[in-house]
């Protein structure tokens, strides 16, 4: 596993402050750390699938989820048919990406980002598992772990919120967490007003 804060995805939240003898207001930038939550396989498909990725410390790409699970290849097509192009791309990028390339794991997010859009489907909610969230995760990390700073859409961040808070919801609540995201989604409104 990847260490400290390479389990998180940080998004910078502005905030206001009024300087009351300045008089002045002044924004200060606070980082928002969401921490990223596993995936866990669906059944035993998705076991076997995501364990043959894991051990190989690899996304899991499904051009070669074809390859190595044949009798997936109908499920898979006709729930992606509309997009393999995008995943073919998306695979040569985790492959030079893997190899190296920076600039392939960057390229690389915002397909997941795309993709991501187009679930759940057929293949994901009965096959292979959620092996996009998946991907998300293991490519924050790999960027974390370069230290490569990025930035995700808004309605990934929503949702990695979404997950966290959905894994964290019979905890005692992390307040200055709650208010962060707050914060962020009030800004996030006055983008579009």
């Amino acid at each position: 596993m990847i260490d400290g804060k390479k389990h998180f995805y940080v998004e910078p939240v502005e905030i206001e402050i009024y300087l009351k003898k300045a008089g002045k207001v002044r924004t200060v930038i606070r980082d928002l750390s969401i921490e990223l939550i596993d995936v866990e396989p669906i059944n035993e498909k998705s076991r076997d699938i995501f364990n043959f990725f894991r051990e190989r410390k690899e996304p899991i790409d499904l051009m070669e989820v074809q390859n190595q699970y044949p009798e997936l290849i109908k499920h898979i097509y006709d729930s992606y048919y509309k997009n393999m192009d995008l995943f073919e791309k998306l695979s040569m990028h985790f492959k030079t990406g893997l190899g190296g390339s920076l600039d392939s794991w960057r390229l690389a997010i915002y397909f997941t980002e795309l993709l991501l859009k187009y679930e759940p489907t057929v293949a994901s909610t009965k096959f292979i598992g959620d092996f996009q969230t998946y991907n998300l995760n293991y490519l924050i990390m790999m960027l974390n772990r370069a230290g490569e700073k990025f930035l995700l859409e808004d309605s990934t961040v929503a949702y990695l919120i979404k997950r966290r808070n959905q894994a964290y919801r019979d905890q005692p609540r992390d307040k200055e967490f709650d208010k962060l995201v707050e914060l962020w989604e009030f800004n996030i409104k006055e983008k579009f007003f």
